[in-house]
Parts: structure tokens; sequence; C-alpha cells
């Protein structure tokens, strides 16, 4: 494991020698950044909140770089105001996303997910690549700021909703049909049962026969 903390000048050469254009970056909050060099694997999950330990185990400023791949065994998730930035400069898989706050999450690669679900609107969510799931819940009018590629799976998302991707590619498979019966609560998709699965290692998605 490689990871240091890293001044805003030195992420923002970082972004800069990465491609990442000023017009994404300068959406980001300016401090120190734990950087992890290369592709980062973590057992469990990813959480962005204040006092919550994260798989480095190092007090955070601002957020998380990986200059790499990141690939999460279980949820990258929020629930707390002052949520840390997340900047994956690669490809991310989870098992899912759960953010109900206020982070900043960049990934300029392919994102692939079990499930998305999305409920708060003070944030800053830039997917250069596809974003898929199986499943993905925005409520209200929480969505993505800009979805590079092709948005993918059975969304359940407002009418008005503005996705912000270059294609949205919605498969039309019920939720009740994909996500196990405990994350809901009568008809309607239950966030803190489904955090909680993601959290503990449960499956979210119904197993297939």
């Amino acid at each position: 494991m490689s990871t240091r903390t890293v001044t805003w000048d030195e992420a923002v050469a970082l972004f800069e020698q990465r491609g990442l254009s000023k017009e994404i970056w300068q959406n980001l909050y300016e401090g120190e950044y734990i950087l992890y060099t290369g592709n980062a694997t973590v057992d469990g999950s990813f959480p962005l909140n204040q006092g919550e330990e994260h798989p480095w185990g190092e007090d955070w400023d601002i957020g998380f770089i990986v200059d790499g791949d990141l690939t999460v065994s279980g949820g990258v998730y929020d629930f707390d105001d002052g949520a840390a930035a997340l900047v994956v400069l690669g490809d991310l898989r989870a098992q899912g996303f759960y953010t109900t706050c206020d982070p900043k999450v960049i990934v300029t690669g392919n994102t692939s997910l079990d499930v998305v679900f999305g409920e708060y609107t003070d944030k800053y969510l830039v997917f250069r690549g596809d974003l898929r799931a199986a499943v993905q819940v925005w409520n209200g009018e929480c969505a993505p700021d800009e979805v590079g590629g092709t948005l993918a799976g059975s969304l359940v998302a407002p009418s008005y909703a503005e996705l912000g991707a270059a294609t949205v590619a919605d498969s039309g498979v019920p939720v009740s049909e994909l996500l196990v019966p405990e994350v809901f609560d009568g008809d309607r998709i239950d966030g803190e049962a489904l955090l909680d699965r993601l959290v503990s290692g449960e499956p979210v998605l119904v197993a297939k026969a």
C-alpha cells in the first residue's frame, strides 16, 4: 500500500498530468488530500463520513485521491455533513454507492456497481465514463452532475429528473425483481435498510438462479 498526504498544488499537478480538465477539478475543495498511488482494493466498505475510520486509517483534510482503479467489496457511502471528497483516476467498482449528504465524487473511468442510491442535492458527482448498476435510485432532485458515457440499469427517478448522462439506458426490469426484499418498506426502497446491508456485507441483489 502506498499512501501519502499531498497539498492542493500537488493534487492539481496530478490532475493535469492525468488529463483532468480544470472545469472538473475546480469544483473540489482546496486542501490536503490522502493520495493512494496505484490500483487500490478495499475489503469492506469505504465511508466518506467524518468520524468513521476509512480503509487507510489516516486523518484526512478534504478527502482521497486514488491514482488508479478502486475496487471496494462493500459500499462507498456517506450520510453526514462534511463528507470527504473521493477522486478516482481510473475505474471504480463497488457493491454500492450510497449518498444522502454532500460528497464530491469524481471518477475518470467507468463505474460498475450493484446499486446506486442518492437522496440529497448538495453534492458534486461526476462520472466521466459509464455509470452502470443493476439498480439506480435517484430520489428528489438528486442526480449525477455528469455522466460522460452511458448511465445504465433499472432506474428509479422522478420523470422530471435530469440525469446528466450522454446516454441513458433503462433496463426496465422492476426493482422488486432485482433487490432483496429486506430493503423494501412496502413498495418503497428503504435507504437505511439498503445501507445497513452494504455496510454489513450482505447481498443487496437477488441471487440469480
